[in-house]
């Protein structure tokens, strides 16, 4: 049985994540428009998300809110999170 960890990533990013890791998103890094796109999908500050998936060129799969959300390597670059939820 796999038992998912709950690891302390201040000052990382969601790319720094290790699979079944959870964090608190921060402020994104991104423009305005892409900002209003990742709130879209639920990518919010002070969201919890809990990586999924790292996949060989870098892309990210995290879930958030029960939905499961990929992500590129430069974009998962510019999410920074904090300690994870207890």
């Amino acid at each position: 049985m796999r038992t998912h960890r709950h690891a302390t990533h201040s000052g990382g990013t969601v790319r720094d994540l290790a699979v079944g890791d959870s964090a608190v998103l921060g402020d994104p890094l991104v423009d305005l428009m892409q900002r209003r796109r990742l709130a879209e999908l639920g990518l919010r500050r002070g969201e919890a998300v809990r990586m999924v998936l790292h996949s060989v060129g870098g892309a990210r799969v995290v879930s958030v809110r029960g939905s499961r959300i990929a992500l590129d390597a430069t974009t998962a670059a510019l999410l920074p999170v904090q300690d994870g939820p207890s």
